[in-house]
């Protein structure tokens, strides 16, 4: 085998290896493309089902057992994860800003978010 050979031989190596890792770059960029796409779709579903919801509480839907169960499950949710907050908070001996909602200490006088004045317990 002469020079030429091996150098035609290594050019068609490398251009295979060339092509074979800008395909694969190609497909994890297609793979981060549909992963980001699958988070704004999340979002949108995520911010449909608050819209509905809201609608839900002023009557729109009328009385579909579907959406009323699913407002119950939600409701009761969202009543638990207010217990568990408060929980925390009293663990860390903190409170809610009134204002901005942002923990603050029990014995604090003023946010240290916001400034708004905060009555005592």
């Amino acid at each position: 085998m002469n020079f030429d050979n091996i150098l035609n031989k290594a050019k068609d190596v490398f251009e295979t290896a060339y092509k074979k890792a800008d395909d694969a770059i190609s497909v994890q960029k297609q793979k981060f493309d549909i992963a980001g796409l699958e988070n704004k779709l999340a979002k949108d579903y995520e911010i449909l089902g608050k819209l509905c919801f809201a609608e839900m509480q002023k009557g729109a839907f009328g009385d579909n057992e579907a959406f009323l169960n699913v407002a119950e499950e939600i409701k009761a949710k969202t009543a638990q994860i207010e217990e568990l907050q408060k929980d925390v908070l009293k663990a860390k001996n903190k409170k809610r800003c009134p204002k901005c909602n942002a923990a603050i200490d029990k014995g604090a006088a003023y946010c240290n978010a916001c400034g708004e004045k905060v009555e005592e317990e």
